[in-house]
C-alpha cells in the first residue's frame, strides 16, 4: 500500500510570526491534547412558574444571550412540576431539560425529623417518575435526564444512605426508565465531602453503575477533585448546583461574577466536568438571599430587571463551549489572578479561549498555537461596562498572535482556524458513460474489465492507475486537503494518518462526480467511493 499527502490545510504551519506584546505572558494552546467533552452549562428554575420571552432570550439565545444549553427543573412530591411552561420555552431553544425530585409522597420519617423513602413503595415512586416523564412529553418536553434525588445526603427532604441510593437506582429507577431513552443522573450530593461516598457505593453496586449515565454533585463545601474512574467507566461528570458563596451581600457586578467564573474554571480543569450549573435563575424576594440567583434579589419582580453579571460570565463559557466541543490543553495560570481554559468545536474549525482576568489592570497575552495556523480571531468581553461585547475581527494568518485582555473581565477570544481559500468543487456534468468516454479519453479506459481495480463514482468507473489525486472538502465545501492514493481505501488511510477525524467529507477525483464519503477509524473500503 502506498499513498502520499500532497497538502493539508488544517495542519499548515506558518514560519512568519506576528509581533508580540511587551511584558506579555505566553499562552500555549494545543488542539491535539483533549481532556473532556462538553455537554453544556445551565441553571435551575425550581418552584418558578413562568418566564418572559425577554428573560428566556437572556438565558438561552446563543447570539444575544448567555446561550445556556441545559436547564434543571424540580419534580414535586406528587410527580408534577410548576415549571412546565419554562421547560417548554427552553425546549424551543433546543435546550436539554432535566429534572430532579426533592422529596417523595412516599417519604417517611425516621430518627426524629429525618426523612427517607419508604422502600415498600419504591416501585410506586419509580412509576410516579415514569408518569412524570410521559406527561412532560405530552406537553412537548422530551426530558434529557432524571436525577435520582436532589441532595440525598441531606436530612430535611429525602435522605438516602449511599447504599440505599445505589439500590434505589439499580433496582427501581433504572429498570423503570430503561426503555425511555432518558439518562439517569445517579448522584447529586450536597458537596465534595459527601460525593465520594455515593460514588463508591455506585461503583460497588453493578446494577446502579449500569443504569447511571451521569455522576453529579453540588459544590456547597470542599474542593474539586479528580475522579478519572468516572470517565473511564463511560460516564459523564456534572456539577449540578451551586451559587456564589463568597459573600452574603448582594453583588450584581464583576466581583461575584468572577468568583462564579473561578468555580467553573476549577470544576472543568481539576475535575474534568462535562457540565456546570448555577443554582437559581430567579430567587427569593429578600435582599438577604445574597448571590443565589442570576437575577438581582430583593429588588422586585425579575421580569422587570436585567440579569446580573453572573449570567454573562457564564455566557463566556456557554456561548462558545457548545455541546460536543472539547476542552483542550492551554496554559491555565500564566500569571497570578489570571485563569485560562480553551475549547475546540466538534468540527475542529474554531478554538475558544476563555480568559478570567481578576487583576485591576489589563492582561497581555501572546498566544502560541504550535502547528495550528489561525485565520482570524474576535474577542467577546464581559466587564463592568459590557456584556459579552463583540470586538473587531483581527486577521492573523499565523500560528501566533497577541491580545490585551481588559482588567477585571471574563473575555472569550474565538479563533477561526486558517483554511485555504474556498475552492468550489467543479460542477458535475450530466454526460452519459458513452459521451464521457468519447469526450475525455484521458479519463476512461476502453479496456475496463475489473470493477474491483477501479474507483467507482456513480456509474462511471475509472482505472486506479489514472485517477490518483483526491481533493477533500468539508460538508460545507471548505477545502481540507489534497491527497494521492492508489484507491479509495488508501485515501481513507491517508486521511486518518493525517489526523482527520471521523465524519462526512466531500471527495473530488478528477472530473468524476463529487461524492460524499464517511470516514471511520477502521475503514478499509477497497472497492470505491459511493454516496
Amino acid at each position: 500500500m502506498s499513498f502520499a499527502i500532497k497538502k493539508l490545510s488544517l495542519f499548515a504551519c506558518s514560519v512568519v510570526f506576528l509581533g508580540t506584546l511587551a511584558n506579555a505572558a505566553t499562552i500555549n494552546v494545543d488542539i491535539g491534547k483533549e481532556y473532556q467533552r462538553i455537554s453544556g452549562f445551565g441553571a435551575a428554575s425550581a418552584w418558578a412558574g413562568s418566564i418572559t420571552d425577554k428573560n428566556a432570550a437572556f438565558l438561552w439565545d446563543s447570539t444575544s444571550g448567555a446561550g445556556f444549553t441545559l436547564h434543571r427543573i424540580r419534580i414535586a412530591p406528587d410527580g408534577t412540576t410548576s415549571e412546565t411552561s419554562i421547560a417548554k420555552k427552553a425546549s424551543e431553544y433546543g435546550v436539554k431539560v432535566w429534572a430532579a425530585p426533592w422529596t417523595s409522597k412516599y417519604t417517611v420519617n425516621y430518627d426524629g425529623d429525618k426523612k427517607h423513602l419508604d422502600f415498600n413503595h419504591a416501585q410506586d415512586w419509580a412509576n410516579t417518575i415514569l408518569k412524570f416523564t410521559q406527561d412532560m412529553r405530552k406537553e412537548g418536553v422530551n426530558l434529557y435526564a432524571i436525577s435520582s434525588q436532589n441532595e440525598p445526603d441531606g436530612t430535611g427532604d429525602n435522605h438516602y444512605e449511599p447504599d440505599e441510593l445505589a439500590r434505589w437506582v439499580g433496582d427501581y429507577l433504572g429498570p423503570t426508565l430503561d426503555t425511555t431513552g432518558i439518562k439517569i443522573i445517579g448522584t447529586e450530593a450536597i458537596n465534595w465531602y459527601g460525593f465520594p461516598n455515593y460514588k463508591k457505593a455506585f461503583f460497588n453496586y453493578p446494577a446502579a453503575l449500569k443504569y447511571t449515565d451521569i455522576f453529579g454533585t453540588h459544590e456547597y463545601g470542599g474542593d474539586p477533585a479528580a475522579y478519572p474512574e468516572i470517565h473511564e467507566a463511560g460516564k459523564e461528570f456534572w456539577e449540578t448546583e451551586v451559587y456564589d458563596l463568597g459573600s452574603n451581600k448582594e453583588d450584581v457586578g464583576m466581583g461575584s461574577a468572577l468568583r462564579v467564573a473561578d468555580m467553573i474554571h476549577d470544576a472543568l480543569t481539576i475535575s474534568n466536568m462535562n457540565a456546570w450549573h448555577f443554582w437559581w435563575i430567579y430567587s427569593c424576594s429578600e435582599a438577604s438571599c445574597g448571590n443565589g440567583a442570576l437575577w438581582p434579589q430583593g429588588q422586585g419582580n425579575p421580569d422587570n430587571l436585567e440579569p446580573t453579571k453572573r449570567l454573562w460570565v457564564m455566557g463566556n463559557f456557554s456561548r462558545f463551549a457548545r455541546p460536543g466541543s472539547w476542552r483542550i490543553d492551554a496554559t491555565k495560570n500564566p500569571e497570578a489572578n489570571v485563569k485560562i481554559t480553551a475549547y475546540r468545536d466538534s468540527l475542529k474549525t474554531k478554538i475558544a479561549v476563555v480568559i478570567l482576568n481578576s487583576k485591576n489592570e489589563e492582561f497581555k497575552a501572546d498566544f502560541d498555537f504550535g502547528n495550528t495556523k489561525i485565520g482570524s480571531f474576535k474577542p467577546y468581553v464581559t466587564d463592568d461596562n459590557n456584556n459579552l461585547k463583540e470586538g473587531e475581527k483581527v486577521q492573523v494568518d499565523d500560528t501566533k498572535c497577541s491580545y490585551s485582555v481588559p482588567a477585571r473581565s471574563a473575555t472569550t477570544v474565538e479563533f477561526i482556524l486558517w483554511q485555504e481559500p474556498k475552492i468550489e468543487p467543479p460542477a458535475d456534468t450530466a454526460k452519459s458513460d458513452t459521451n464521457m468516454a468519447k469526450s475525455d479519453t484521458s479519463l476512461v479506459s476502453t479496456t475496463l474489465t475489473d470493477s474491483i481495480t477501479a474507483i467507482a463514482f456513480g456509474k462511471l468507473s475509472v482505472p486506479q492507475n489514472i485517477q490518483r489525486t483526491y481533493k477533500v472538502f468539508s460538508p460545507l465545501g471548505a477545502f481540507v486537503g489534497e491527497f494521492e492514493a492508489g484507491h479509495i481505501g488508501e485515501l481513507r488511510n491517508a486521511m486518518t494518518s493525517a489526523g482527520l477525524g471521523r465524519g462526512v467529507y466531500m471527495v473530488k477525483c478528477g472530473k468524476a462526480k463529487t461524492q460524499y464519503m464517511v470516514l471511520k477509524l477502521a475503514d478499509r473500503d477497497k472497492d470505491g467511493c459511493y454516496e
